[in-house]
């Protein structure tokens, strides 16, 4: 391949991995190569450098990225691709799991977060040195990827400002995150995430409002709030846990009729004030992402959770009382090392009050270096798959009934777009979703009815739920009803 003109620009690509922190963070890679006069293809097979945003959380996800990292390697036999490069949170793992490595066999060079100001640059260098058919001598010092763990250090000061450079949206063009601190601080023995991610540093409220405009000027009609723990926002800037005076700026300051939704809320660390200034405001949806973990005493002192059962349902019973409209998403694990056949029973009984709208299931598999590393994972597979599937049947009993109850009313609908015809229910034209569903994780609203075809994304309609289904629902809106 003969070495690029000035005059010609690389073309670069980017496949992103994982949860929406990451997205935010491929969305700012994208904004700084672009704004370094690179070009951007969608299909990598028509770039010459590939980047790879990976995620490290679990098992199912590193075999996720060794994947894409394997048909990228054969893209490379086949046409233009000549480099992969691997970023983020799985290039980090291995830092202090070197026996990770190998999910990572496939790439030609490593960058670790210390590097994302830096990865325009970086990214030159790695395509010129391969257009002189010199790339050892760029690739040398990037090939191992970073040589220390994240692991009880802050955050560097130099991605604190990556996180206020350019943003290049390839999620959807309506709805936004808004990463408001980075890194963690829980002690929960069974998480990688603060040696993938270090401790957690917050970004200021005045740069999160910020944000919020330069996302609404873009086109955002709904942002979610997120972080490793979005209620510890705060704590290293103010010396107090301060989402409330986050949510309270958010709201006095932007007068834009756009959702606001809160993700990823530690259930120790949520309280009345959060909630005050949550539900001060119709434009905050009373939606809340809690993961739980589990219910039984037993187990959430195992995993060091910090919070104990009574505890948790109290604030389940706050919940309820200040948000008795609302939605609440939770997750559980199963399978921890010392879970007996009881704790699990514990956690159906806890699905069966009806408490949560949303939940969610993870299967435990030991991460290297976490304190549950230590202690035998001895329940076999199948038996872990059979205690989630336990509490997944009884949180679909309650869905059901949740859906059957929405049956005649009239709700707001945020549109996302048409449907596939062949995967979607017969008559339905496009989907949204409410202020009771977050993106890509609850349930969907199908649309019907003369105005439901050709509404665009990001309209917001008001449509008559006409049936219910396990997860979803299905309601009409009439052709006048296109909504702002």
């Amino acid at each position: 391949m003969p070495k690029l003109k000035k005059s010609e620009p690389a073309v670069l690509s980017l496949v992103n991995l994982g949860c929406s922190k990451n997205l935010v963070d491929s969305e700012r890679i994208l904004g700084q190569l672009a704004e370094s006069g690179f070009l951007i293809a969608s299909d990598p097979a028509e770039s010459e450098l590939c980047l790879v945003n990976t995620c490290g959380f679990i098992d199912a996800a590193r075999e996720e990225t060794a994947g894409v990292l394997r048909e990228l390697s054969d893209l490379k036999d086949e046409g233009r691709l000549k480099t992969i490069v691997a970023v983020g949170c799985l290039v980090e793992r291995v830092a202090d799991a070197p026996e990770l490595n190998r999910f990572l066999e496939h790439a030609d060079a490593r960058l670790g977060f210390r590097d994302y100001p830096n990865i325009s640059k970086i990214c030159r260098d790695l395509v010129e040195e391969r257009a002189g058919e010199k790339y050892a001598t760029a690739a040398r010092s990037y090939a191992t990827g970073p040589k220390e763990s994240a692991a009880k250090k802050k955050v560097p000061k130099s991605y604190n400002d990556f996180l206020v450079s350019p943003r290049m949206r390839i999620g959807s063009p309506h709805s936004a995150f808004l990463k408001i601190a980075e890194g963690c601080n829980n002690p929960c023995k069974f998480c990688a995430i603060p040696r993938m991610r270090g401790l957690q540093v917050s970004r200021p409220v005045e740069a999160v409002v910020e944000e919020a405009r330069e996302l609404i000027a873009s086109g955002a009609r709904e942002i979610s709030l997120i972080a490793q723990d979005t209620t510890t926002y705060g704590q290293d800037l103010y010396g107090k846990h301060d989402l409330a005076r986050l949510l309270r700026a958010l709201s006095e300051q932007i007068e834009d009729d756009v959702w606001f939704r809160l993700m990823y809320a530690y259930p120790r660390h949520l309280d009345a004030e959060m909630l005050a200034a949550l539900l001060a405001d119709p434009r905050f949806c009373p939606y809340i992402d809690m993961p739980l973990q589990h219910i039984a005493d037993e187990m959430l002192d195992a995993m060091c959770r910090k919070v104990t059962r009574k505890q948790t349902m109290d604030l389940l019973d706050l919940i309820a009382k200040k948000m008795p409209h609302g939605a609440l998403r939770t997750t559980f694990i199963v399978g921890y090392p010392g879970e007996t056949e009881a704790h699990v029973q514990e956690v159906v009984d806890l699905v069966n009050e009806e408490r949560f709208t949303h939940a969610g299931v993870f299967l435990y598999s030991t991460e290297p270096l976490t304190p549950a590393a230590k202690l035998p994972d001895a329940l076999p597979l199948a038996e872990k798959q059979a205690r989630r599937d336990a509490i997944m049947r009884a949180q679909l009993e309650v869905s059901r009934r949740r859906q059957k109850a929405r049956v005649g009313r009239k709700i707001p609908v945020l549109v996302d777009g048409a449907v596939n015809p062949a995967s979607a229910p017969k008559g339905v034209a496009s989907a949204g979703r409410s202020q009771l569903e977050a993106p890509e994780v609850d349930g969907l609203i199908f649309l019907k009815g003369r105005g439901a075809a050709g509404v665009e994304p990001g309209r917001r309609v008001t449509a008559k739920v006409v049936r219910d289904l396990d997860y979803d629902l299905i309601a009409e809106i009439s052709a006048g009803a296109r909504g702002a």
